[in-house]
């Protein structure tokens, strides 16, 4: 009879769900191997009236599966509406973490659901909470370029400064995948320009020049971003001449960074994008 149960919320078979709950052989709050219960399954499908069925019968809105996730985090992540607003009216906890430490608004933000952000967000939901990592919603929001969701947090206040365990910040990570957007966003609210990866001192400029991110590299330059050499002991158009992209290599020049400016190995720019074959690259920083 379980598995009827468990087949009939996972459908959205509303009248055979109510026919097994109403027999009695099984309780709405039957779980699985694996912790899930019927409820998690309604609302991974969008299924709202099976939930509430489910929810009138005793089912527990903060049951946890087997990685601690609850329904709420489920439907947040899926983009599910009108489930997760249910799931708020029954009493769900707004800020339950899984095991890694995701919350429901950290689902929502992950996979850019900004109406759920939002929605968490004006019922409560701590906009500070992280995985053990420290990654937050605005980090990882950040990092997979929904600039939406970066918007509706920073309203609701979230730290466009926070920093990941290892340091890196939101503008560093938009600066790596190469969300031009989301770095002018960033910078706009406020986000510090140089704040670097604690293992060796990269910042968002360096990191954006090394993948040949130039909108991103041009952006950052408005808010005049240091262009010398770093704790790594290479500046980013060191880091440009590596990887050969000459569009960067131009923008930095135009800002201004001295061509001559040697590396802790004693090498131009020049000489390093000659080591590595990029005879047109060296040509232009010879000519400054």
């Amino acid at each position: 009879m379980e598995e009827a149960l468990f087949s009939a919320a996972h459908h959205g078979q509303i009248q055979h769900l109510i026919e097994i709950l109403e027999s009695g052989d099984v309780a709405a709050d039957a779980c699985d191997a694996e912790m899930t219960t019927p409820l998690m399954l309604a609302c991974l499908e969008d299924h709202i009236d099976c939930a509430e069925i489910l929810l009138q019968c005793g089912a527990f809105v903060d049951s946890r599966r087997s990685t601690g996730s609850t329904a709420l985090f489920l439907a947040s992540q899926c983009g599910h509406y009108d489930v997760v607003e249910t799931l708020l009216q029954y009493g769900a906890c707004i800020d339950a973490q899984n095991q890694t430490g995701g919350t429901p608004l950290f689902a929502a933000a992950q996979m850019g659901n900004v109406d759920i952000v939002e929605l968490l967000c004006t019922n409560g939901a701590n906009v500070h909470l992280s995985l053990k990592d420290w990654t937050t919603p605005m980090f990882v929001a950040a990092q997979n370029g929904h600039l939406e969701v970066v918007r509706a947090l920073e309203r609701h206040l979230a730290d466009v400064n926070c920093r990941r365990v290892d340091g890196v910040s939101p503008l560093w990570i938009a600066s790596q995948m190469g969300h031009e957007d989301i770095v002018t966003e960033l910078c706009s609210m406020g986000a510090q320009i140089d704040k670097p990866r604690n293992t060796d001192g990269v910042t968002p400029l360096f990191k954006a020049a090394s993948k040949g991110h130039v909108q991103v590299v041009t952006s950052l330059l408005k808010y005049f971003p240091n262009t010398g050499v770093l704790k790594c002991g290479y500046s980013a158009l060191h880091a440009t001449a590596q990887y050969g992209h000459l569009a960067v290599a131009e923008a930095l020049l135009e800002f201004g960074v001295k061509p001559e400016l040697k590396d802790k190995d004693g090498q131009t720019a020049a000489e390093v994008a000659s080591s590595h074959n990029f005879e047109e690259l060296a040509s232009l920083l010879t000519s400054h």
